[in-house]
């Protein structure tokens, strides 16, 4: 009987595995790194939507000068881009750049509001 507690104690005692203490720091070190990347990466999202946005813009302007030159109307609305199929979507998607902003059309000209 004492031989074998003694073959079950050497096996316990020959398991390989990862500690308490090595454990935590795993999981330390993989919660500093998240602290680190996750703000750089909403700043870089916040970004490419300004970067998009404006690349928007100057979509809606090649369209207000399509429409311009192909109706003879320069009196550009949203309504008239939408209706006539130069712009997809409803005048409410059309007029909102992908970070949320307006987009005006003042004096045949679009513009980011705010």
């Amino acid at each position: 009987m004492l031989k074998n507690l003694l073959k079950l104690r050497n096996k316990l005692k020959d398991n390989k595995g990862f500690t308490l203490i090595e454990m935590l720091i795993v999981i330390f070190i993989i919660a500093i790194l998240l602290v680190l990347i996750v703000p750089n990466i909403s700043k870089n999202l916040d970004s490419a939507k300004d970067k998009s946005s404006e690349a928007y813009v100057k979509t809606v302007q090649s369209q207000i000068t399509a429409y311009e030159l192909n109706e003879g109307d320069s009196n550009v609305t949203f309504d008239k881009l939408v209706s006539r199929g130069y712009l997809e979507g409803d005048v409410e998607k059309a007029s909102t750049a992908p970070n949320g902003k307006k987009v005006v059309i003042l004096g045949g000209k679009a513009q980011l509001q705010g």
